[in-house]
């Protein structure tokens, strides 16, 4: 049965904007508790099975005992309700910078769960203590055992990395369970070590995917005998859809789509709770042969494209955040591979505009006029979400350059906020650490001892081979890069014991989508590489902020040598008892407005923190991968820096990504594109984050199309395609349109400016629901709008 036949688009759009208000009404989550009890079950019953058996059993438990139900207004079968805690920092009202403490207990999500019915106090305090005194628990203890106090105030952090990379879910769309099963049972054959094991867990795993989606094929046959009209058609072709997909291939769109869910689904419930930042990939090249095979209307797929939309919003808040969703773009020859799906999905954002998934948009040279016009509706509708952007033309030679295969560049896809990996070959460990240059710089003045708390925490100025603070002040580079590198090493021995925590748990139905279908390795095995590609990430935090500290200490040695004391008391009493310091540090030369020497002084800092950074190696000997993003981290991080010789005070956030520090660049965009050109986004291969904050009032078309051209040609081109660049060009941005005046009358009259409840803001990588926002963030979002920063 055709959809067509069934029901317009119209309908279909109806139907999946009723879904998500009964998703939004969802105020509590307790599937991934009973998943977890279920496990703990399995850990039992399984016990002299092979891990990676034992897991795989445990998942086809889990999907046969997991509470499933069809509603009213599913058009697919599917959730991911059952996989995320409302836990989310930066999505709960209730976050303040000072309470965050990172993700280093093993329990924490515990907390997160109220008493409900038979869900008593008792029975989940007595699940919190089993997972607690699990091997992993002990081995994630143990990782951040090694990075002792360097981590309480945030001088380098660490993390296990649950999601955040991009499965290839192509072989199993085109050829369902039953091809891949067969291609596993052949490398089994040939194989003669222990991966033969692992092979067999991959078996069980789609096991786990058929179970799952015959449970909804046997409620979809109850609810079509128990409705009439419309909604009887609606269940009998998810019936039918459900014993073909995702056993068997995919033949139109609505079986991809229904077997895409179900996929995801199954994927997400084996790392609950809270497998944050898996991405789709290149969603348009993965769906449109399916919308191509029988010539579906743009109108009828972008319907469908609403109810996958509306499957990752995850209840009241939208908790399932940083899945990333990739639309556009090019191949290696240089060809636009945009296509009809790419503008149906596009008309499936801009009518729903939901919180999740984030939506990014590849664009080079070529790319078409029409998809500009496509995105002006976007960056121009007040609170509607919009894009990231990523430039093809820089990121194809930078990820070569790094070892990615010309065949595999069109695969690049975005994990989580904005981190490049290639789809289905690539761990990355995108978040797996963060250096805080910031409180770097302030030790190496203040001679180790926290400005914020007295805490010691790093070397005296005589074991940095200093006897003053002048000579302190006048090697501070070498100083400076001294701890970088010993701080780093601290770091990367954390991050791979967390790496090797987390890869325990074994990923055997995640790794046949990751190249194990082939190789029979996990994916996050830590001594056999099970991915074409490998690295681990570290997020750089505080450039701008230690590029105008490095000016400011120069300019002051060459006027003032004498005030090398007062400057480290200055710093010490954050500025209280010398107001003149702060301002005449506030007045020298900062990063942005186009000033030759604090620019080349960021391009410097830049070069050398990316060659340590990836000097490091990993568990498996891979490159360590600069990432200069700040996914609110700059807040978080900045929570724990004393004042800095920019003049910056005592907790003050740090610059986001490789963005001034807000009101420091005070010249327009044209200025400040011209300091960013000089980066070095070469070495940038993990990523970066920056973000403009654009007046709309600068944009004098008539139509939003014609504003969606005018963002091209005022803003795009002179970033990612200037000819005045002669090195690499930038690769990402995001954008706010929009002004402070603008988001303080939403705060002040939601209901006025906002009376679907929703108003969507961009907040580092992804974009969420300023409404839902804490207030720490909501003036977070106002203040790095930055509007002279960008004034054209």
């Amino acid at each position: 049965m055709e959809i067509k036949a069934v029901w317009n688009a119209d309908k279909i759009t109806e139907l999946a904007k009723e879904r998500f208000q009964e998703e939004r009404s969802l105020n509590h989550l307790e599937g991934w508790f009973l998943a977890k009890e279920i496990q703990r079950e399995c850990d039992q019953r399984f016990e002299k099975d092979p891990d990676c058996i034992r897991i795989a059993k445990t998942q086809v438990e889990v999907m046969k005992r997991i509470p499933l139900s069809i509603g009213d207004y599913h058009v697919f079968a599917g959730t991911q309700d059952d996989s995320f805690a409302r836990s989310y920092a930066l999505i709960n009202p209730a976050f303040t910078v000072d309470s965050f403490s990172g993700y280093c207990d093993p329990v924490a999500v515990f907390g997160d769960i109220d008493p409900i019915g038979d869900l008593t106090k008792e029975r989940i305090e007595d699940l919190r203590e089993y997972n607690n005194h699990t091997r992993f628990a002990d081995a994630l203890r143990h990782a951040y055992d090694l990075a002792g106090e360097d981590t309480s105030e945030a001088i380098y952090f660490i993390e296990q990395v649950t999601g955040h990379l991009i499965p290839d879910v192509r072989p199993l769309l085109a050829e369902g369970t039953a091809g891949v099963r067969a291609g596993i049972e052949k490398n089994q054959a040939a194989c003669e070590d222990d991966r033969k094991d692992y092979f067999e867990a991959m078996k069980i795993a789609l096991d786990a995917l058929d179970i799952l989606a015959d449970r909804y094929r046997a409620l979809a046959e109850e609810k079509e005998k128990n409705s009439e009209g419309e909604a009887k058609e609606r269940y009998r072709l998810m019936k039918e859809t459900l014993e073909k997909v995702p056993a068997h291939g995919a033949s139109n769109l609505f079986e991809a789509i229904q077997s895409f869910i179900l996929i995801w689904q199954t994927m997400c419930l084996e790392q609950t709770p809270n497998p944050f930042a898996f991405s789709v990939g290149n969603a348009d090249r993965i769906f449109e042969p399916y919308r191509a095979k029988t010539n579906m209307s743009r109108e009828v797929a972008a319907a469908l494209f609403k109810h996958l939309l509306v499957f990752f919003n995850v209840a009241d808040r939208s908790w399932a955040i940083s899945q990333n969703l990739l639309i556009g773009g090019r191949n290696v020859e240089g060809e636009d591979l945009t296509n009809l799906t790419s503008y149906a999905l596009l008309d499936a954002y801009y009518d729903m505009n939901l919180p999740q998934p984030i939506l990014s948009v590849k664009l080079h040279k070529n790319t078409p006029k029409e998809l500009y016009e496509s995105l002006g509706r976007f960056f121009f509708t007040p609170g509607c979400l919009t894009p990231s952007l990523f430039n093809d033309d820089s990121l194809f030679p930078i990820l070569e350059a790094h070892g990615v295969e010309t065949g595999d560049l069109a695969d690049y896809s975005v994990a989580g906020c904005q981190e490049p990996l290639i789809m289905g070959k690539d761990n990355g460990n995108t978040t797996n650490s963060w250096l805080n240059l910031g409180k770097i710089l302030e030790l190496c003045i203040s001679g180790g001892v926290s400005t914020v708390t007295g805490k010691k925490l790093g070397k005296t100025d005589e074991e940095n081979g200093c006897h003053s603070k002048l000579e302190v002040l006048q090697n501070i580079r070498q100083i400076f890069y001294q701890n970088v590198d010993e701080y780093a090493d601290r770091m990367v021995r954390s991050a791979n014991a967390a790496s090797e925590a987390i890869g325990i748990l074994q990923v055997p139905f995640l790794s046949t989508m990751m190249g194990g279908a082939d190789s029979g390795i996990d994916v996050r095995d830590t001594r056999k590489q099970g991915t074409r590609y490998n690295g681990s990430g570290c997020l750089i935090h505080g450039l701008s902020v230690v590029a105008d500290s490095f000016i400011a200490i120069d300019t002051l040695l060459k006027e003032r040598p004498q005030d090398a004391d007062r400057l480290a008391e200055a710093l010490r009493t954050n500025f209280d008892k010398d107001p003149q310091m702060h301002e005449y540090l506030m007045n020298c030369k900062k990063f942005g407005n186009n000033e030759a020497q604090v620019d080349l002084e960021a391009q410097e800092i830049a070069n050398r923190v990316a060659d340590i950074v990836a000097s490091k190696k990993n568990y498996l000997g891979n490159p360590f991968r600069p990432d200069f993003s700040t996914p609110s981290t700059h807040l978080l991080y900045g929570y724990w820096v004393g004042a800095t010789p920019d003049g910056r005070k005592s907790r003050d956030m740090l610059g986001y990504g490789v963005d001034p520090l807000y009101g420091e660049a005070h010249s327009g965009l044209g200025f400040r594109v011209l300091s960013g050109m000089k980066l070095p986004y070469e070495k940038m291969n993990g990523g970066y984050a920056s973000h403009f904050g654009i007046n709309p009032g600068y944009f004098r078309a008539d139509t939003l199309e014609g504003k969606g051209v005018e963002f091209r040609d005022k803003i795009i081109n002179p970033l990612f395609y200037n000819p005045c660049n002669p090195g690499i060009q930038p690769f990402y941005l995001y954008v706010n349109v929009t002004t402070p005046d603008m988001l303080r009358k939403v705060l002040k009259e939601p209901k006025k400016y906002a009376p679907s409840g929703v108003y969507i803001m961009r907040i580092h990588g992804t974009f969420v629901n300023f409404l839902d926002l804490s207030p720490a963030i909501q003036e977070d979002i106002i203040t790095r709008l930055d509007m002279e920063s960008t004034s054209l």
